[in-house]
């Protein structure tokens, strides 16, 4: 009886398991099939639901001129009626609840489920990940930009999101550079929010990928406000990153201006946590003859040289010092690297 009650106990364990494993992988399909590839667009021919990312694709393509009216996908739907009815979980949005309940009770009766609910959806953890499925989904630049166009005066808001800067860094991907000026004209419209932006977790994120992303013309006023607090940035533990990607991807005048601003500061920054960084960063991206004043002012005082060698890639920073500086410069660096090894 032991033995048939362990061989009993044995099948259910396996029973259990397997259930638990089937469970697991249709949890798993439902959220792909959300996420990855959002469909229910309605075909004007066959008036029947799209499944799949090829036929969504297709779908996309024999809608509107914008590429959007008609979704009418059930999850997308539950996801909108669930956040219409309660407070959505971005703390950064705190305005805009009533006007979103009224927009949605508006285009119920019209079919319309998306249009004008893009920034609703983003800032909720699962309504971001459908929106950036749909922005990878849709055929045609319009589409993208019809999408992105929500996003319009809520862009402040949007990159300190948790979920809705996701849909920014999205939008800044598949769009074309010029449908992104709106993004960049609210980051320069007001003083200091280009800074703030820098500082914040998750706004930085957006302002590197659109630095990436534009060409430098578009982005000259972001760079430039970006320049006036250039003594903060530099040593922020977000901020820096930011200036690093201007040391970059700046034009020649910005990244020589910034460089001469290293330079001058040589000293405070070698202390500073994110010092080794940006010193590292400007070694790697100046011009030669740049580099070489950077090297001579971090190396010219023995303290200088090991506190930059303290801090946060640090190495690589004294590394690349070492490697631009000749002949006894780089020999007397070295002797000090040398008498004072940690």
């Amino acid at each position: 009886p032991a033995l048939a009650q362990d061989a009993l106990g044995d099948s259910l364990c396996r029973l259990h398991f397997r259930f638990l494993r089937l469970s697991r992988h249709r949890a798993m399909a439902n959220f792909s099939a959300a996420v990855a590839a959002p469909c229910g667009f309605a075909t004007p021919l066959a008036g029947a639901t799209c499944t799949g990312t090829r036929r969504a694709a297709t779908c996309m393509s024999t809608a509107t001129s914008a590429g959007l009216n008609g979704f009418n996908d059930p999850q997308l739907k539950s996801t909108i009626t669930r956040l219409t009815s309660t407070t959505s979980l971005c703390s950064t949005a705190f305005t805009d609840s009533q006007s979103d309940r009224e927009e949605s009770s508006s285009n119920e009766d019209g079919g319309a489920w998306l249009v004008g609910k893009v920034w609703l959806l983003s800032q909720d953890p699962v309504g971001c990940r459908q929106v950036q499925g749909i922005l990878e989904a849709a055929l045609s630049d319009e589409a993208r930009e019809a999408l992105a166009e929500e996003l319009r005066g809520n862009v402040a808001k949007a990159m300190r999101c948790a979920h809705a800067n996701h849909v920014l860094q999205k939008c800044i991907a598949v769009l074309r550079p010029e449908a992104l000026q709106f993004i960049l004209d609210e980051l320069t419209e007001r003083p200091a929010l280009a800074t703030q932006a820098a500082r914040h977790r998750y706004a930085c994120r957006v302002v590197q990928q659109l630095l990436r992303k534009c060409p430098q013309a578009q982005t000259a006023g972001l760079v430039e406000a970006l320049l006036q607090d250039a003594d903060v940035l530099v040593r922020h533990t977000y901020g820096h990153y930011v200036m690093e990607h201007v040391l970059e991807l700046g034009t020649a005048d910005q990244r020589y201006r910034l460089v001469r601003f290293i330079e001058q500061r040589a000293l405070s920054l070698s202390t500073s946590t994110w010092g080794g960084a940006i010193i590292g960063a400007a070694l790697a991206h100046a011009a030669e003859e740049d580099r070489i004043w950077i090297a001579r002012a971090v190396s010219q005082e023995p303290e200088m040289l090991l506190e930059l060698r303290d801090t946060r890639q640090g190495d690589q920073a004294v590394s690349l010092v070492l490697r631009t500086l000749t002949g006894s410069e780089r020999s007397r660096a070295r002797g000090i690297l040398s008498e004072f090894r940690a």
